[in-house]
């Protein structure tokens, strides 16, 4: 097969032994969260910043965190979860696993009578 580019021969390497080609990665392209990012720093409209009584200057993010409480305050497990992870992290996950309850033979375990005394 005939070398298709015989230019070749004075070219450098791209990069060094043990140097990454593309140092910062493939960039990380996530149009749906940042769409969500821009609009949560976006101040809300009068009218729902003086419903749920916030300062001025509130964003969306500001609501949906005050509302996300608000609802873990109610009981809402899944708000309760979304607060939790938000603060903490998300929790490992637990493995179980399925196996029979020990048998345990109580008639070895000694016992004393108490007496019960009437009223």
């Amino acid at each position: 097969m005939a070398n298709r580019n015989p230019n070749r021969k004075g070219l450098m390497p791209a990069w060094k032994p043990g140097q990454s080609g593309n140092p910062s990665g493939r960039p990380r392209m996530q149009p749906i969260s940042d769409r969500y990012a821009h609009i949560a720093e976006e101040k809300l409209p009068e009218n729902i910043r003086k419903k749920l009584k916030l300062g001025p200057g509130a964003t969306y993010g500001d609501a949906i965190a005050l509302r996300t409480f608000q609802a873990a305050l109610e009981g809402d497990i899944a708000a309760t979860r979304e607060v939790r992870e938000a603060i903490e992290g998300k929790a490992a996950i637990r493995v179980t696993e399925e196996r029979e309850s020990p048998q345990v033979d109580l008639s070895a375990i000694p016992t004393r009578h108490v007496p019960v005394r009437p009223n």
